[in-house]
């Protein structure tokens, strides 16, 4: 009986997928693009997510993988990565399109992207989102975050801002 147990428990530890919380990849993400050690601890956060994670990991996963774009040396492997991390991206928006969180993350995506990438069509859909959006926002961290983004990115005007503001 033991022996079964034992198997039992073992065949669980294969099988099951060890995903991390979204809270801790969320905090990591916004550390990610200060530095290359900071990058690479939050896409080896994510390194179990795959396509049957939930929206919002896999859109961090893509995430991970535009910031690491960044720190690799080959202009090819910088334009892999950021196919890899669009297509993620697009995939997780496309399976929750009403999630503000995923939108919040391409838009400081595509807005931090030099514009020949041709990355930049979503910025004033994804912005009217999240100011739409903002109030709904329930972890008090990520409201912050989306709030300062906002107000230091050059694409809301004051009266958007004003807007959030009430």
């Amino acid at each position: 009986m033991n022996v079964i147990l034992f198997i039992t428990t073992i065949l669980m530890g294969v099988f099951v997928k060890d995903e991390p919380k979204v809270e801790v990849v969320r905090s990591l993400f916004y550390v990610a693009a200060e530095n290359k050690s900071a990058a690479e601890k939050f896409s080896k956060a994510l390194s179990n997510v795959d396509q049957n994670s939930s929206p919002v990991l896999l859109c961090y996963k893509g995430v991970a993988q535009m910031i690491q774009a960044k720190h690799v040396f080959s202009p090819f492997s910088k334009l892999e990565r950021f196919r890899r991390g669009k297509t993620l991206i697009e995939e997780s928006i496309s399976r929750d399109p009403n999630d503000v969180e995923l939108r919040f993350l391409r838009f400081s995506i595509q807005s931090n992207l030099p514009g020949f990438l041709g990355y930049d069509k979503q910025i004033s859909r994804d912005k009217t989102k999240l100011i739409n959006g903002y109030r709904d926002i329930k972890d008090a961290e990520l409201r912050k975050c989306v709030l300062d983004f906002l107000t230091a990115s050059k694409y809301c005007t004051a009266e958007e801002l004003k807007k959030i503001a009430k």
